[in-house]
């Protein structure tokens, strides 16, 4: 007597596979040119902002929010009118790596933190 696996199960077990695989949870940071950003240090930039945030993916992260941080505008919500010396970091916590595990890749939540020094507004 064989013990064949039936097409369909094969089949749901493949398109899970490739899902799972195809799937896509990175954060793409950018710039809309608001303020200047430098990725190196810079001696007039003393202001240290920080800068954090999540996103929610769903689905292996086929179905998710817009990919996209803008680095200068969030500096700029913080009150930076030039930024310099970046720092970006994604990164999952211990309870957002369970909240995806237990939910077998379904719910995934990811965090991000940006930092940098800067010139305030009103120090121009």
């Amino acid at each position: 007597m064989e013990n064949d696996f039936p097409p369909a199960f094969l089949t749901l077990i493949s398109l899970l596979t490739a899902l799972i695989l195809s799937g896509c949870t990175s954060i793409s940071f950018k710039g809309k040119g608001l303020i200047p950003v430098y990725l190196t240090p810079r001696a007039d930039h003393q202001k240290l902002v920080e800068a954090h945030g999540h996103k929610e993916f769903y689905l292996w992260g086929l179905i998710g929010p817009d990919r996209d941080v803008f680095v200068d505008e969030l500096l700029y919500d913080k009150g930076l009118v030039s930024a310099a010396g970046l720092s970006v970091h994604e990164y999952q916590s211990t309870g957002s790596f369970m909240k995806a595990l237990f939910s077998f890749g379904f719910y995934i939540p990811k965090e991000y933190k940006v930092s940098a020094k800067g010139i305030e507004g009103g120090s121009l």
